[in-house]
């Protein structure tokens, strides 16, 4: 049976919330069902001009989403929470005006702070509602801080009790959620995922090695938006320390971002320059073809309660992953199995970790042909979305299997001001 599904956010719908949202409907699609996507006025994540470099200072915005990016930036944390709250009006008057078109068999939402609309709505018009939980309320170390974290739990007790079920990233976020009386059988763990076809022509490019100095070189590194919280000082140390016992291997930071400067400074300090490549941004489409040149993908750090997308990137290309135990990375990697993994900012295990793998390459494949396995079996798009049907009690009149030969399709109905 083909359902009808509403996917309603309020992002951006860039960078890795863009490939998230992507990719769900993708996967939806491909099974057949029909997914009408709301998004804020001026965005449109399904368009491939939506693209994001890694270097999100590059993005160029226009029309409503300039009005939105000045709010952001602009205003003082406490105005912009009440903002957030105001959005609810809006948001309220044009899904009402969409569900009252058509019948709609599922309301799927991003989680937003402050949000409700649509769960109102939802019950209202006796349809499932699930919540996909990127984060909640009170977490620390966040990129914006919140003024007013007792009136966002407020909201967050009546956004949950109105969900058919939740779906967290993160076991951190489900012990979080949790704490405010919503049942365990409500709450599933559904970390991030990839669509393995991104990559299936993907091979390394000799061209490209040789561009970047990195012909015979064991290579490690890191790919994304490079932030404090990322600890990549400490990548870079680590690297200084293991370079006189391997004078072969380079470092390969592949991205931008605000903490480039200082470590570009920290690399001339060591006198590193010609053994620690930059890449500078780099456009989506040709991010895998950088990562692929990487022989040990290291995460130096991440957050408590996020599931790192550039993991299951590494995964998907076959690299092998070093990462720190938290939680997200639990969730996915079994140490020795999958990945190995060294306790959070220490630098000593990390090193020795790398050092593991720089020297023996079998033990690099094993692991890589694992965590694959692992997540062709269990992070992909397509399963990720058989379990919010089964969650909604939508997957006996769905199609379980993979995907259907039907034209499937979506359309973007961007919200109003």
């Amino acid at each position: 049976m083909r359902l009808n599904i509403l996917y309603h956010h309020r992002t951006q719908g860039r960078g890795a919330e863009g490939v998230h949202i992507t990719s769900i409907v993708h996967a939806l699609q491909a099974m057949g069902h029909r997914v009408t996507v709301v998004s804020p006025p001026g965005v449109d994540p399904l368009n491939p001009a939506y693209s994001t470099p890694v270097d999100k200072a590059q993005v160029k915005t226009s029309g409503m989403q300039s009005v939105w990016k000045w709010i952001s930036r602009h205003l003082p944390n406490g105005l912009f929470e009440l903002a957030e709250v105001a959005y609810n009006v809006p948001a309220w008057w044009h899904l009402r005006r969409v569900m009252t078109s058509e019948r709609f068999d599922l309301v799927y939402e991003r989680y937003a702070f402050y949000l409700v609309a649509g769960a109102m709505l939802a019950r209202s018009h006796g349809i499932p509602f699930v919540l996909e939980a990127n984060e909640v309320s009170g977490i620390k170390h966040r990129a914006r801080k919140q003024a007013l974290p007792w009136l966002c739990a407020l909201f967050e007790r009546y956004l949950f009790a109105r969900c058919t079920s939740i779906h967290t990233v993160s076991s951190h976020l489900k012990a979080r959620i949790l704490r405010q009386d919503v049942p365990a059988q409500r709450i599933e763990v559904v970390p991030n995922a990839f669509n393995l076809g991104k990559v299936k022509d993907c091979v390394r490019k000799p061209a490209l090695q040789e561009q970047l100095g990195l012909s015979g070189r064991t290579v490690f590194g890191f790919a994304g938006w490079f932030d404090q919280w990322d600890k990549l000082d400490m990548l870079i140390d680590v690297y200084a320390g293991l370079l006189p016992s391997h004078p072969e291997a380079r470092l390969l930071l592949i991205g931008d971002g605000p903490v480039t400067s200082g470590m570009r400074g920290q690399v001339a300090r060591l006198n590193l320059q010609d053994k620690v490549i930059f890449t500078g941004a780099v456009p989506r489409a040709q991010v895998f073809d950088y990562i692929s040149l990487l022989d040990i993908a290291v995460l130096p750090h991440s957050n408590d309660f996020g599931s790192p997308v550039v993991m299951f990137e590494f995964m998907a290309l076959r690299i092998p992953v070093v990462a720190p135990r938290l939680e997200p990375i639990l969730d996915v990697q079994c140490d020795g199995e999958t990945a190995l993994l060294f306790d959070p900012l220490d630098q000593a295990q990390c090193a020795a970790a790398i050092e593991r793998l720089l020297v023996a390459p079998g033990l690099r494949k094993t692991l890589a042909d694992r965590a694959f396995e692992q997540l062709a079996a269990q992070h992909t798009w397509h399963r990720n979305s058989g379990r919010i049907l089964e969650s909604a009690g939508l997957l006996a009149v769905a199609d379980p299997g993979g995907p259907s030969q039907a034209s499937p399709s979506a359309k973007q109905m961007p919200q109003t001001p």
